[in-house]
């Protein structure tokens, strides 16, 4: 009866650890492969803030907007956002008038922890004299 017990726990742990296997060589690599096929749509990109909406764009806005065109055009005008850290300079102000609409076209510099980069813009005036950057893109 004993010999039977032992046979039968033999069996059982024999079928119990058959169900544990080794994959090595192809298998493994095959295993290893990620299905880059599969999409989900839970996570959004997040959209590029808006000029009006981007602290870095208003204080830009600011600089180009009060800036003194009397000034030589070779001397950079600098500008800081405390809010950001981010800095740069901006140079080529060109002011442009239609009718009461004022508008100062420039290119700036813009550096922040996640590096440096140019981009060209434009701040014109609406209506009552306020100053809207139009345009603020990267890649002058």
């Amino acid at each position: 009866m004993h010999g039977i017990r032992k046979a039968l726990v033999a069996t059982c742990l024999a079928t119990v650890l058959s169900g544990c296997t080794v994959i090595s060589g192809a298998a493994l690599e095959d295993a290893a492969k990620v299905d880059h096929s599969i999409q989900t749509s839970s996570v959004k990109p997040m959209a590029p803030p808006s000029p009006e909406t981007d602290s870095d764009g208003r204080t830009v806005r600011n600089a180009v907007s009060s800036a003194n065109l009397e000034r030589s055009e070779s001397e950079p005008l600098a500008w800081s956002n405390t809010d950001t850290g981010a800095s740069g300079t901006i140079t080529g102000i060109q002011e442009t008038r239609a009718g009461d609409q004022i508008c100062r076209s420039f290119k700036t510099s813009r550096q922040r922890f996640d590096g440096v980069a140019v981009y060209k813009g434009e701040a014109c005036t609406r209506g009552s004299g306020e100053w809207t950057l139009t345009r603020f893109n990267e890649g002058a």
